[in-house]
């Protein structure tokens, strides 16, 4: 059986964007069941820790405050609380982790519809940290 490779992005054109795709073979990477827990939910501001120049339609990677996720919960965008320059299209981290462990997101995924900046402070938008347990 030969080793699977999982591609782990949150573009499909991240060439374009000036970096390789992250490739990570990935022992463990299966569907899991899981428990979730709305009544222990955090609504978590993603914020950004530097100034980012967009063009008009542009997607680049932000870095963010450092955002907590314990093991087994998941992350959902919040459409409450967002930016008008843009949309985040995910967060995470460069270090790839199993849900069964702790992480720690701090970069996001940011696409512009204008041309602008992100500064550092800046709200990108807002994500729901659901708990969750293995069923």
């Amino acid at each position: 059986m030969s080793e699977k490779i999982y591609v782990i992005s949150c573009s499909q054109d991240l060439v374009s964007m000036g970096i390789d795709r992250m490739r990570s073979a990935v022992e463990g990477l299966e569907e899991a069941e899981l428990s979730l827990d709305w009544t222990n939910t955090r609504l978590v501001p993603v914020v950004a820790t530097e100034k980012v120049a967009f063009d008009v339609g542009e997607t680049r990677i932000v870095p963010i405050r450092p955002i907590e996720i314990p093991r087994y919960a998941i992350v959902l965008q919040s459409f409450y609380g967002s930016n008008g320059m843009g949309d985040i299209g995910c967060i995470g981290s460069t270090e790839m982790k199993l849900v069964s462990e702790k992480r720690t997101a701090n970069m996001s995924m940011f696409s512009s519809r204008i041309k602008a900046s992100v500064l550092k402070g800046d709200l990108l938008g807002q994500v729901l940290i659901v708990a969750g347990s293995p069923k």
